[in-house]
């Protein structure tokens, strides 16, 4: 596989997924900002009516970012975009895989 198609869309263009799917979301947040993000996170999920299993993180005391992964199993497309969405919008999260 050439550089170019790792790097592309076009290495995944014919893959789908399947659901319901079950992963361990993983988000990197700043710790400053993100004081309650362990229950912002189980609201969300809760709204959202996803099942997840566990919710577990690490912080440091004086460092400047933290993370926070949660199992969770999804059922359709748009729940993953609306978690995607709403992980988004919590506030301190720098990223979410």
């Amino acid at each position: 596989m050439t550089e170019k198609n790792i790097l592309s869309s076009e290495a995944f263009a014919n893959v789908s997924i399947e659901f319901p799917i079950q992963f361990d979301l993983k988000i990197i947040y700043l710790t400053a900002e993100a004081q309650n993000l362990e229950s912002e996170l189980a609201s969300l999920l809760a709204a959202l009516s996803i099942p997840c299993s566990l919710i577990q993180g690490i912080s440091t005391p004086g460092k400047k970012y933290g993370k926070l992964g949660a199992r969770v199993t999804i059922a359709s497309q748009d729940m993953m975009d609306s978690l995607y969405a709403g992980v988004a919008k919590l506030p301190g999260v720098k990223f979410a895989l």
